[in-house]
């Protein structure tokens, strides 16, 4: 894949801030070796028959985005026009969403956002193309409006039933975007201050929603979290934490997002507060299950999961890499990775742009 040279650079300069020895991890639970364990290619089949498999592009092939609910259903997005598939029987069989009319590729292992409790909601953003939301559960979607290439990534009002908020980065241009219409329009909000091409200031930047009235921005030099009470005109910085996930994840009223020392959250957006200590450096998550009380992180080490709200934590397996990525490692600003959790039948998904997607069934 040719990554532009500005988000190539992006990459480069952000990736030097993880050079900084991190805080020691638990000890593994015994767990296999990323390269032995047993993770099963679960979608070759269905990409060879939509003809995703084996395109002259790498990064357009197989998977370009996944969400796991937490019902056990796996979405994800397929180039050539197919755009939303599914499986709902834990990768068995596959099918294409009649209809959904969803195009583009998730550029993050942000790329998705899921409302919790789960009812059915749940977005996906896309680069060079439109991404889309769903009100109940995936059955019909509903395109966002375009505008430039589109999104990095994006967070939404899911305190409503319909969502009209919406809160994010674009893709080369990078610049901030705030929707108040269901996505349907999008409006770059400090047009007259955001350099078009300064990838290093907009990557460094991370946005969230904590309702209608009330954004949510994480940055990384110098660290902290803020909100804004006015539409991102004015910003309060309200906690010191370093954040390391693009967007934050909602659980009812509350949003969680992980940090360089654990999962914090917040249901005012002003006050933050760790869950627990550690995993420390978990980027990806958290991957709710059943209730508050269960989810997961994965960080470039390990797949970690809480069932006790995040006090204490067991790491469960190695962090995996699908054989068929066309680049190696855990991105240190969440680039390529697609991750999932299926709590209910205590099964971890991989996949990364261009790939396969991978399974794990977890033992009791």
């Amino acid at each position: 894949m040719s990554i532009p040279s500005t988000l190539a650079t992006a990459y480069l300069l952000l990736a030097a801030l993880h050079t900084q020895a991190p805080a020691a991890d638990p000890p593994a639970k015994a767990a296999p070796p990323a390269d032995t364990a047993p993770w099963e290619n679960i979608s070759d089949e269905f990409f060879k028959k939509i003809g995703v498999d084996d395109l002259p592009t790498t990064y357009l092939r197989r998977c370009v985005g996944m969400a796991v609910a937490p019902t056990g259903e796996i979405f994800v997005l397929a180039s050539n026009g197919h755009g939303v598939c599914v499986s709902k029987d834990h990768g068995a069989t596959w099918a294409v969403v009649p209809g959904n009319n969803v195009t583009g590729r998730c550029e993050t292992g942000f790329g998705f956002s899921i409302a919790h409790p789960y009812d059915g909601r749940l977005a996906f953003f896309c680069i060079d193309g439109t991404g889309g939301i769903t009100l109940d559960g995936g059955a019909t979607w509903r395109p966002f409006g375009k505008l430039l290439r589109m999104l990095e990534y994006a967070d939404v009002d899911w305190n409503a039933r319909n969502p009209q908020t919406l809160f994010g980065l674009l893709h080369e241009p990078f610049f901030t975007v705030l929707s108040t219409d269901g996505g349907a329009g999008w409006q770059q909000i400090y047009q007259d201050t955001e350099h078009p091409k300064d990838s290093k200031a907009a990557l460094g930047k991370y946005y969230g929603v904590l309702d209608a009235g009330t954004l949510l921005r994480a940055q990384r030099n110098p660290a902290g979290i803020s909100m804004s009470t006015d539409a991102g005109k004015t910003w309060t910085e309200v906690a010191k934490y370093q954040v390391l996930g693009r967007r934050p994840v909602h659980y009812g009223k509350k949003v969680f997002w992980t940090t360089t020392e654990g999962v914090v959250v917040s249901e005012n957006g002003k006050d933050w507060t760790l869950t627990g200590q550690g995993p420390v450096n978990a980027m990806f998550g958290p991957y709710f299950g059943n209730s508050e009380q269960e989810f997961m992180v994965v960080s470039e080490k390990a797949f970690f999961i809480t069932r006790d709200g995040g006090k204490t934590w067991k790491d469960v397996t190695p962090s995996f890499i699908p054989p068929d990525a066309f680049r190696k490692g855990i991105s240190p600003i969440g680039a390529f990775n697609y991750f999932g959790w299926d709590a209910k039948n205590n099964i971890i998904y991989a996949s990364s742009l261009g790939t396969s997607v991978y399974r794990l069934k977890l033992q009791p």
